[in-house]
């Protein structure tokens, strides 16, 4: 049987023999980076406003919703797969949370039902997403097709549980979680302890292993023995999870359940995980690059309005970006691997001859 160890990719150099410093992924972040404070620096001289404590929260708020989809897609896309349909789901949970909040509140605060109401939007984004993954996994199905199907599904049953209108009939507690905080909003906490959440689970667990190897190849994690039905329907399930918070947070922060609400966030998560260097040909990627990107793109969104630019340049800009940062990882794979290929090669030639492998 095929060990644990003998599947990690290339993603997990940073745990091997070499320093974190040669690390690529870390050397990946810090280049991301680099462009995000270049891209701060030039806004903040062609908008003098734009370097301040008010801007800088805008730009966080703005980020949190649609990176938290960007954790789950980072996830699924790094397993090899990707998932349309987050954005669907983000909109199935807010409004089965908001149609059970708006007609079991009454009056006060309503602490209570606004928890009750948190709960839901898991529960709901948590099924949706293992929906996915059993069906992905059981029926051996591409991800894109099964995904695009739920996507429909999803959105029609936001339509239909509202009949296809929004919702904003809530207790006051939801709108203190999503605009309320002492210092830092209740929002950015929330997302906060989601990257926590999601970067350890990818980093320093098995199940994460499990993911980069699931991505790197899918045939070597078989041989090793994991049940990858088990694997692909929780994986798919925590980008359900993601979704169905950020569902419930999007109502919280602006005061409504619509079924339409996530409509916007699909391309904008993609991206983030991507520009953040997350490759499409899976098992590569972190967390902490898809909050970079995220960051990248809410800067680029804020910078524009704070210019004067019409709002349509930033699909463009945020487009630009996703093809720049696809050639270049693709680049930077391919690189590594005709260097691994090199290094092989100058071993075997250095090898006695007549010596067995």
């Amino acid at each position: 049987m095929v060990r644990l160890k003998d599947l990690r990719p290339t993603a997990t150099l940073a745990e091997s023999k070499f320093s974190l410093l040669q690390s690529p992924y870390f050397i990946s972040n810090i280049r991301i980076l680099g462009i995000l404070v270049l891209l701060v620096i030039g806004f903040g001289v062609l908008a003098p406003g734009f370097i301040s404590v008010a801007s800088l929260q805008s730009i966080l708020v703005s980020t949190a919703l649609f990176l938290l989809l960007a954790l789950g897609e980072t996830f699924v896309i790094i397993s090899g797969g990707i998932d349309l349909s987050i954005g669907s789901m983000l909109a199935m949970s807010g409004m089965v949370s908001g149609v059970f909040m708006s007609r079991y509140y009454n009056n006060g605060s309503g602490t209570t039902i606004a928890l009750l109401g948190l709960i839901i939007a898991l529960v709901v984004g948590l099924i949706g997403g293992m929906l996915n993954g059993v069906v992905i996994a059981k029926l051996r199905l591409n991800p894109l097709i099964v995904t695009l199907g739920t996507m429909g599904i999803f959105e029609g049953i936001a339509e239909l549980i509202s009949n296809g209108l929004p919702i904003s009939n809530f207790p006051p507690f939801l709108f203190v979680l999503g605009n309320g905080g002492w210092g830092i909003p209740w929002l950015l906490w929330f997302t906060i302890a989601a990257v926590l959440f999601y970067g350890l689970l990818l980093a320093k667990t098995r199940f994460g292993r499990y993911i980069y190897a699931y991505g790197a190849s899918k045939d070597a994690v078989v041989r090793a023995g994991v049940n990858t039905t088990i694997h692909a329907t929780w994986l798919y399930g925590l980008a359900g999870l993601a979704a169905g918070l950020a569902g419930y947070l999007s109502a919280a922060h602006f005061e409504t359940a619509s079924p339409v609400a996530g409509s916007q966030y699909l391309l904008i998560a993609v991206a983030a995980a991507v520009i953040g260097g997350t490759t499409l040909q899976g098992g590569e990627g972190t967390i902490w690059g898809t909050v970079i990107g995220a960051l990248i793109i809410s800067v680029l969104q804020n910078g524009f309005v704070m210019i004067g630019l019409a709002s349509f340049w930033q699909l463009v800009a945020v487009g630009v970006m996703v093809i720049v940062a696809v050639f270049f990882n693709e680049l930077q794979r391919r690189t590594r691997i005709a260097s691994a290929g090199r290094t092989a090669d100058y071993k075997a030639q250095r090898k006695p001859f007549g010596r067995a492998g």
